[in-house]
């Protein structure tokens, strides 16, 4: 499992299913025009999310603890790699009372949880056949 650097750079991370509700608020009910950030107020480190996401796919998968951080490899970074990445989502929440629903740790979970119950799925999307698809569709000879 690669991490750019030493991994310390830092992201504002947010469960996909609020990212989804807070558009759907702007939709609905944002002002035309104006712009609102969407955050999680839930900064971490990419080295300590991926060491979570290790520890959670190991108690899933009933493998020893540490066992899936094992799997971290330190590759070099890209040039020009921001140190951390910020949002002000405080606009969002006082405008229209948009906040995350779950803790993000609930959220991680639940996404882990939907990746184990939809293996064929994702088989079909990391199995590199969709490239194929890709160059039959929008490359054909």
């Amino acid at each position: 499992m690669p991490v750019y650097g030493d991994g310390l750079y830092t992201r504002d991370w947010l469960f996909v299913k609020d990212h989804a509700r807070a558009i759907e608020l702007v939709f609905h009910q944002g002002k035309i025009g104006e712009t609102y950030n969407v955050g999680g107020f839930n900064e971490w480190k990419n080295i300590d999310l991926v060491k979570l996401l290790c520890s959670l796919m190991d108690e899933k998968l009933k493998r020893p603890a540490g066992e899936s951080a094992q799997l971290i490899t330190y590759v070099k970074d890209r040039p020009g790699h921001d140190l951390r990445y910020a949002i002000d989502a405080n606009k969002i929440n006082r405008e229209l009372g948009w906040y995350p629903s779950v803790t993000f740790e609930e959220g991680l979970s639940e996404t882990i949880d939907w990746y184990l119950s939809n293996t064929e799925w994702l088989q079909q999307v990391t199995s590199g056949d969709y490239q194929q698809y890709y160059q039959k569709m929008y490359n054909p000879a």
